[in-house]
């Protein structure tokens, strides 16, 4: 090394010393001169020099780096061997057998690295190491690779190797072979779980790997130990019945495991778990004690599903005691909370029972608006010709999404309604109840209000006129296209947008040839939303007018086309694509590369872009490699999770790279 590059790396400016790299990989052209260099200097205090070092030895790339950067793994410098293993996982699969040769002979700490760096690149060509290794003497060395090994956890023989190993291994090894078990949730594991469970000391792993896979066969061997003499095994057997039945374990199955263990027993086995301090012990209890038809615990039920992130299964426990005993839940409609009557009117439209009738009347005049909302739906369910004259009034409720709930309520009674009054309303002096009755028409498809709704077309207010543009386009009969076409003259650039778009979801010829002349319309809202119509009708009149549009001012357009001109897989629309690459706007070639995802070699086009200054583009390029061109854009991913600037474009990457495997 020459004196002036010593001194330049060791210049206490950064840049300095990154630039020195940079020159060194272009002036010096002999591997075996600059790597050994570019080695030191994975040691550097600064990260971006050692960043720059990593890169450009990557950039030289061959065995005599990869076995550079495997001698750094033996160095006491933290910087230099946290370096190489990086650069090792970033090598990917070309470094799997320098490894796989290199972990045979190496000390104990370099073969814990080798694991971590094969765990990561999740190459399985490294899969029979994994395995041979769990034979290992050393234990840290078999946990580490059971921590991996879940991460190809596709692979079947991985839960057969930790089965075979789980029947040999010590209490610490077992405990984190037990844990990989129930994390992979594969059935085949249940028979050697159970029988981890004869062993104290793995009883309580044992228990959470079953719940965790909660495979139905396993449920009568963990409930007895509810009754174990050590509270905290009590604890998981409890929290591992819930996960049954979270996991879709009916209610009978349960009821009949426990009442065949415990008999009359079994209430007072779980009513102290309720008072738990620990919230999954208290709500596992609530949830089985609730199964158990104990309507004590229905407070506590609608509390859980109140704070839970998950609360289905609550109220599936709690639509269980109501079907059982529906007047418990009765005091509930008028509970102080509004959660809890918003979930009881819930629950009783789920049940059906006519018992719920008259609460349900009285919650359709909740001072909650959503419990009005929850009882006119739960209300329809009961299939009572009564309920009608009930929700009507709410069709003038004070907030609109109560108005719109209530409309589906009355949509659900159709074969009760009067169409002829609902037609009525599209009269009434109320603008509401006029854009409700058009709404509710739309919902019944009705071809006999297709005169009605034609008519609301010419309404002074705009969303009359638009909620009568929805339900014609949901009729979708021919005398609907009709007033729909005239709609398209409307002065309202709205109204015409709307209208392409309900004649767009009509899909028959005469829809999408109306739609043709509306390319042109002076607004280019309008515009876009016929570019999208018409783009999903596939015509082949559409192609030509719609790549004219490519030139439209106006960039909303512009986009749409692209996204349109996609639906027609022909090699002259993807020549189009491709100049659309470079174009200034960058939701222009975000746009161009999503729809380049159609065509097959298209990665080289577009793998550039990985490079663009606008995240945005560079995450739309992510997506595409991720999600149709995995393998061919694997080298891209890796680069992008570990290179790219933005948090956001490297998670993408990331999240594509783990799912590969």
């Amino acid at each position: 090394m020459s004196e002036k590059l010593e001194r330049l790396l060791k210049h206490k400016d950064l840049e300095v010393r990154r630039q020195a790299l940079k020159d060194l990989q272009r002036q010096e052209k002999d591997p075996l001169v600059k790597v050994p260099i570019l080695i030191r200097s994975l040691e550097d205090e600064n990260w971006r020099v050692r960043k720059t070092a990593v890169e450009i030895l990557l950039d030289i790339g061959g065995e005599t780096v990869i076995r550079e950067f495997l001698r750094t793994l033996y160095k006491g410098n933290t910087n230099a061997r946290n370096s190489a293993i990086e650069a090792l996982i970033e090598l990917g699969h070309i470094a799997t057998d320098y490894l796989v040769n290199e972990f045979k002979d190496a000390n104990i700490d370099v073969k814990k690295f080798i694991i971590d760096i094969i765990g990561s690149t999740r190459d399985l060509k490294a899969f029979p190491l994994l395995l041979k290794t769990l034979e290992d003497e050393d234990e840290n060395i078999k946990a580490a690779v059971v921590e991996h090994l879940i991460n190809i956890k596709k692979n079947s023989a991985v839960v057969d190797a930790l089965i075979a190993l789980l029947k040999s291994a010590d209490t610490w090894v077992a405990y984190h072979v037990i844990a990989a078990l129930g994390k992979i949730g594969d059935a085949r594991a249940v028979d050697a779980l159970i029988s981890a469970l004869s062993r104290k000391d793995l009883r309580k792993s044992a228990i959470i790997a079953l719940g965790q896979i909660a495979d139905i066969s396993s449920i009568s061997l963990i409930i007895p130990f509810l009754k174990n003499e050590s509270k905290t095994v009590r604890e998981e057997a409890l929290k591992a019945v819930a996960q049954f039945f979270q996991k879709g374990a009916s209610e009978g199955i349960i009821i009949e495991n426990i009442k065949n263990a415990f008999g009359d027993e079994a209430r007072n086995i779980l009513l102290p778990h309720l008072q738990s301090s620990k919230r999954e012990v208290s709500a596992a209890a609530a949830l089985i004690l609730g199964l158990l038809g104990d309507k004590s615990v229905i407070t506590h039920l609608l509390e859980m599903s109140a704070s839970e992130e998950i609360n289905e299964p609550f109220i599936r426990a709690l639509v269980f005691i109501g079907k059982l005993m529906p007047e418990a839940l009765i005091p509930y409609f008028k509970a102080d909370d509004p959660y809890q009557r918003r979930l009881v009117c819930k629950i009783a439209g789920r049940i059906g029972n006519e018992i719920f009738f008259d609460p349900l009347a009285e919650c359709l005049k909740d001072r909650d608006g959503h419990v009005r909302g929850n009882a006119a739906i739960a209300f329809s369910n009961l299939n009572n010709p009564k309920a009608v004259e009930y929700i009507k009034p709410l069709i003038l409720d004070e907030y609109e999404n109560i108005q719109e709930e209530a409309i589906m309520a009355l949509s659900r009674l159709k074969k009760w309604l009067n169409l002829d009054e609902i037609i009525s309303w599209l009269s009434d002096k109320s603008s509401a109840v006029r854009r409700n009755a058009a709404l509710l028409l739309g919902l019944l498809r009705d071809g006999n209000s297709v005169d009605a709704l034609g008519a609301a077309l010419k309404d002074s207010d705009t969303r009359v006129m638009k909620a009568a543009v929805d339900a014609l386009g949901a009729i979708s009969n021919p005398n609907a296209l009709n007033f729909l076409l005239t709609a398209l003259k409307d002065e309202s650039p709205e109204i015409r947008r709307i209208s392409v778009i309900a004649i767009g979801k009509m899909h028959t010829k005469e829809a999408a040839e109306a739609l043709i002349p509306l390319l042109l319309d002076t607004n280019a809202w309008v515009r876009a939303a016929a570019v999208e119509a018409v783009g999903k009708t596939g015509s082949e009149k559409a192609a030509e007018p719609l790549t004219q549009l490519l030139s439209d001012e106006s960039g909303l357009v512009r986009i749409a086309v692209i996204e349109a001109l996609g639906n027609f897989k022909e090699e002259k629309v993807k020549k189009i694509f491709l100049p659309l690459l470079n174009d200034r706007d960058p939701e222009i070639r975000s746009a161009a590369v999503e729809s380049l995802a159609a065509f097959e070699g298209i990665v080289q086009d577009i793998v550039p872009l990985l490079k663009d200054n606008e995240w945005s583009v560079r995450k739309k390029v992510v997506d595409v490699l991720g999600k149709f061109f995995r393998d061919e854009g694997f080298a891209y991913l890796r680069e992008t999770a570990d290179m790219d600037e933005d948090s956001m474009v490297r998670e993408a990457a990331e999240e594509y790279l783990r799912a590969r495997v």
